[in-house]
């Protein structure tokens, strides 16, 4: 009998990681008596991979973000974080978790080792924590003006500018799942605890049967999610970054943060 022809390329590569991070979770991060270190190990999983297929320009991380406003609460304790260390950097670096300024933040990820119906209701509300920031992000950016009265004597300052209204982008990222049936399944339930909120999901994915699912923007439709039983963890990680690269990061006004300029 002829042999049976072996798949190459990306399609075969990106098959082979999730049945290894398949593997790991089940095995290795099964292997572990407390439940809080298997969250802990999964979200380290995560991270780790993610380092190596995004590009060195976003960053890994997680930690609490916030904006200069006082008066707007910070996120919650975000699984994975992926922000710019180029122009930018955190507030604070500790040991457990970074402080980050929603202006250097690309996009989120909550993870989780089994994603059940009960976890909807925290990620819709913590998306919408992260999602409540970004009227407030501030950039900078380098001019020059003249001193005074005095010709070709030229001083340069900082120009601050709001980043928009736009927010930074949010993702699921799951081992695997209890309670639906089907990808189609798991959407209607999205569809259901997303609706009537500001949350947005712009790529979640369930390792285990294999999973992708994506938010339409501004559905006519209402709340309305794109499902994929194939292919999951390639669409995912394309899908991220098209969402990342889309999503406009310069360097943070740290005025803001120390109060020398107000925020309105």
């Amino acid at each position: 009998m002829p042999r049976k022809k072996e798949r190459t390329g990306v399609d075969a590569y990106f098959e082979a990681l999730q049945q290894i991070l398949n593997l790991q979770s089940k095995v290795l991060t099964g292997a572990l008596p407390h439940y809080g270190d298997r969250g802990r190990n999964d979200e380290e999983r995560c991270r780790d991979f993610l380092a190596k297929v995004l590009p060195k320009k976003f960053s890994i991380g997680s930690g609490h973000l916030i904006c200069s406003n006082p008066n707007i609460p910070s996120s919650s304790q975000t699984d994975v974080v992926i922000f710019d260390e180029i122009q930018n950097s955190p507030l604070h670096k500790e040991r457990s978790a970074f402080v980050y300024p929603a202006e250097i933040v690309y996009g989120t990820v909550e993870v989780k080792g089994v994603l059940q119906s009960k976890d909807l209701k925290k990620i819709a509300t913590d998306i919408e924590k992260i999602r409540a920031l970004a009227p407030h992000r501030w950039y900078v950016r380098y001019g020059t003006r003249p001193k005074g009265n005095k010709a070709g004597q030229l001083i340069v300052e900082p120009n601050d500018f709001p980043g928009g209204p736009v927010p930074s982008r949010s993702f699921v990222f799951a081992y695997s799942q209890k309670g639906w049936s089907s990808a189609k399944a798991l959407a209607i339930s999205l569809e259901t605890t997303l609706k009537n909120t500001n949350a947005h999901v712009h790529g979640l994915i369930v390792l285990e049967p294999g999973w992708y699912l994506y938010q339409e923007a501004y559905s006519d439709a209402g709340t309305r999610f794109f499902v994929y039983e194939d292919r999951a963890l390639l669409r995912f990680v394309s899908g991220m970054l098209h969402c990342l690269s889309s999503f406009q990061v310069h360097q943070a006004s740290m005025d803001r943060y120390l109060g020398q300029k107000m925020d309105i």
